[in-house]
């Protein structure tokens, strides 16, 4: 551990507040306040589809009747009910605020709050990390803007907004370097199992990030020898909690399956933490073997690679004056563990397609039974913000270590990289701001009069086919006009029991036989192909964007 003698330091409670505050400008200053605007919906949908699955998610929870698991949403796959958690509506929010649906106005989104207490919460547990290895404050403060502004929190909030929460990977670090002198047994336990139950209530992605911080906290504590009760009882309430919140939220409700194709497609590449991407503007964008590997970007920002060069020129400098080096002077086995711990979340990342640039390396098959357990995470780039985080913090500690002699020396270096790191990522931050302080005004194909008046007063869309062109516009639409529908884009799909679906549908209309309230949806291609079963079903027709709609005649 670094030197952070507590001499007359700000209280630890006090320092997560100014850190806090921070996060909130740092998130006005990017996102805009028009945001934070309960009522101003346009914005989740002039953007990425998948931001609009989860504001349409929570919409069709908010209206869905309560059921046990409580986080079902019957209409948006009907007769099938799945989870608010494969909309990635943050179950938390969407369950606190179908609580108190009856008090909100009808239009009304919580991501703009949610990415503000993001920020918020990153500032804050930024700060608790760096103030248990740094011992000047004011480096802990400016510290904690790398944090809120790191690049995948800017890559996913109001993308994958869920997983811009990394605060819980950085409040997963404070737990692992709070020894025993800072947290009791019992409450090292208890915020082991918190920390458990709020990776599933934002994000199930986080618990193997935070899992493998545990599994390190758990090494380091068996080398000091500490109890092995207490090693076990973290583990069995962390699991436990996070289960029993999957079980409560429906997680394991409707069969469907927790694995997914593609692992390795959505891993990380080695060139990782040094590629921009299109979040850094300083440094050149390297190239990438492929897209999908956006899921493992972990930029470290010019500001932190700056740290990492002006702390190996100090140490050299010091060095050549005699003066003896020791990164983690006072307890080595720190080090020992976050080494191991960045390696870990590093090879989880980039295997089992190693890859640097453009350039394939190898890939490595795992055993059946092992991709088959992985494949739950398949979206494996994501497990590299630990590894991150890690590297960020060592850079700032190293800095205010290699100049703890002089302290005004340390603030300027890590306040000057902190402006490189900005310098880096000003335009994106610019481009951020511009776009959500705009108005967004929706606009859909349903703004057709012809095809609203032409499902208008039946209850349900059946879609005869199963990839999701149309399905989210159509889910918004069905949630204003009171209409379910039978598919849906889902983090898991059910493509199985909705062909199965399907097959149930074209076997009735070929015998005649349509349902009332009903509005069938095929596209084009699929109409032709079924056109004997189309003809023999006695329907109103009507196309529409390639589409053709169906009903009763």
């Amino acid at each position: 551990m670094f030197d952070a003698k507590d001499r007359a330091r700000i209280p630890a409670k006090f320092l997560f507040l100014i850190c806090a505050v921070i996060g909130a400008l740092c998130f006005i200053g990017i996102y805009g306040i028009r945001v934070l605007d309960f009522t101003n919906v346009g914005w989740l949908f002039d953007n990425d589809h998948d931001l609009r699955q989860h504001f349409i998610g929570w919409c069709r929870y908010r209206t869905d009747p309560w059921h046990f698991p409580i986080g079902l949403i019957d209409s948006l796959s009907y007769p099938q009910s799945m989870s608010v958690i494969y909309t990635d509506s943050i179950p938390a929010f969407a369950v606190l605020f179908k609580i108190l649906s009856p008090i909100l106005p009808g239009s009304f989104q919580y991501f703009g709050l949610f990415g503000l207490i993001s920020f918020m919460l990153m500032g804050g547990f930024a700060s608790l990390l760096l103030r248990r290895i740094v011992s000047n404050d004011i480096v802990c403060i400016i510290g904690s803007v790398f944090y809120v502004t790191a690049a995948p929190v800017i890559q996913r909030m109001y993308y994958h907004t869920a997983l811009a929460s990394q605060w819980i990977v950085v409040a997963a670090l404070v737990l692992f370097v709070s020894d025993e002198l800072i947290l009791s047994d019992r409450r090292r336990v208890l915020y082991w199992g918190i920390l458990g139950f709020v990776c599933v209530a934002v994000h199930s992605y986080f618990l193997p990030m935070v899992g493998m911080i545990l599994a390190a906290t758990a090494w380091v504590q068996i080398v000091r020898k500490r109890s092995w009760a207490l090693v076990l009882w973290e583990f069995l309430v962390f699991c436990e909690a996070g289960i029993l919140n999957l079980y409560v939220l429906g997680g394991f409700h409707g069969g469907t399956s927790p694995t997914g194709p593609g692992l390795g497609t959505f891993g990380s590449n080695l060139n990782t933490f040094i590629n921009p991407q299109d979040i850094g503007h300083l440094l050149t964008e390297l190239p990438v073997l492929q897209y999908f590997q956006y899921e493992g970007m972990a930029y470290l920002g010019a500001g932190i690679l700056f740290l990492f060069l002006v702390t190996a020129v100090g140490m050299i400098f010091r060095t050549a004056r005699g003066v003896p080096e020791e990164a983690f002077h006072s307890d080595a086995v720190y080090g020992r563990a976050s080494l191991v711990l960045v390696i870990v979340s590093f090879l989880a990342a980039v295997l089992p397609t190693l890859s640097f640039n453009d350039k394939l390396i190898v890939t490595i098959p795992y055993p059946g039974f092992v991709e088959k357990v992985l494949g739950i995470f398949r979206s494996n780039g994501r497990l590299v913000w630990p590894a991150m985080y890690i590297l960020m913090t060592a850079a700032i500690a190293f800095a205010a270590y290699t100049f703890r002699r002089y302290p005004y020396i340390a603030v300027t270096v890590v306040a000057a990289s902190l402006l490189i790191q900005i310098a880096d990522m000003a335009p994106t931050f610019g481009n951020k701001f511009r776009f959500y302080m705009d108005a967004h005004p929706i606009s859909s194909m349903w703004d057709d009069e012809e095809l609203r008046t032409f499902v208008q007063g039946n209850s349900r869309f059946e879609f005869l086919y199963t990839e999701n062109d149309i399905t989210l516009e159509t889910g918004y639409f069905g949630y204003l006009s009171g209409m379910s529908q039978n598919n849906f884009y889902f983090a898991r799909d059910i493509d199985n029991k909705v062909r199965e679906d399907i097959r149930a549908d074209l076997e009735r209309m070929e015998k005649g036989d349509l349902e009332d309230g009903v509005v069938y949806v095929l596209r084009t291609e699929d109409y032709e192909n079924n056109r004997r079963v189309m003809d023999a079903a006695p329907a109103d027709r009507l196309e529409r964007f390639d589409h053709v709609f169906m009903k009763k005649r």
